[in-house]
């Protein structure tokens, strides 16, 4: 039973310092003018490749309609975003990126994974480097699983 307990906890830490792996990371993207939901937006309309519609938006990112509304009007006014009409069905609006959007999600990315290239390079010896980079897939696996299956 105590081998239990102890796995139990080893998968508590794990999950604990995952979490805090992302709060820095979206600590070292803050800017003056952005939310790091404006950013998680941003992100989601660029992996969309300019077919994203409102209603994905919210459900990927877990975003009241209302909210993303309030985040979507404050991006077209910084012209951040672009809104236009579905080809097939005129009462949808597909949203890409404009120009000064795209510089903006790589300008923040950089941004984090410069903080995490220095974090690895101070923190960690060239092993636990090359451990953490292999571990990529695994997280990425595990993350997918977690969104299929909720």
């Amino acid at each position: 039973m105590e081998k239990f307990t102890q796995q139990d906890q080893k998968i508590s830490d794990l999950r604990e310092n995952i979490v805090a792996l992302a709060r820095r990371l979206r600590q070292s993207s803050r800017t003056d003018g952005e939310t790091w939901t404006q950013l998680m937006v941003l992100g989601a309309i660029e992996r969309a490749n300019g077919q994203a519609i409102p209603t994905q938006i919210a459900s990927e990112l877990e975003l009241h309609s209302s909210n993303l509304a309030q985040v979507l009007s404050n991006l077209d006014a910084r012209s951040l975003i672009r809104r236009s009409p579905d080809s097939a069905d005129k009462r949808k609006v597909r949203l890409s990126l404009t120009e000064t959007g795209h510089a903006l999600v790589h300008a923040t990315r950089s941004q984090r994974d410069s903080w995490l290239f220095e974090a690895m390079q101070t923190c960690l010896s060239a092993q636990e480097r090359e451990q953490l980079v292999a571990a990529s897939e695994t997280i990425r696996r595990l993350s997918l699983w977690s969104l299929n299956n909720l």
